[in-house]
């Protein structure tokens, strides 16, 4: 793997696709096979969507599940309001791939 591989996404450059994560059924799927991109990206994603961590939002809870052969990441967060917001980031493409 080259060093421009290592940032590189698969299929049309998109890092993000899919739902809006808010089911498994609608996860976002995290569209690269690089953990090293792949893990920041899930959490870029909702920085995009509330600010940054510890100031427009906190991580309640974070775990690794399996469904029909696919790999997810359901991170639940609570924003500065108490509303509690669950996503579902489909990470299959670059699970346990390090």
């Amino acid at each position: 793997m080259g060093l421009f591989n290592l940032f590189k996404t698969n299929n049309n450059g998109s890092l993000y696709r899919g739902g809006d994560g808010a089911s498994i059924e609608t996860a976002i799927v995290i569209n690269t096979t690089n953990s090293m991109i792949g893990v920041p990206a899930e959490y870029k994603y909702i920085i995009g969507k509330y600010g940054q961590k510890d100031v427009g939002w906190i991580l309640e809870s974070q775990a690794v599940m399996e469904n029909n052969g696919r790999n997810y990441d359901r991170i639940n967060i609570k924003l500065n309001n108490g509303e509690l917001k669950k996503y579902y980031f489909d990470i299959t493409l670059f699970y346990d791939k390090f």
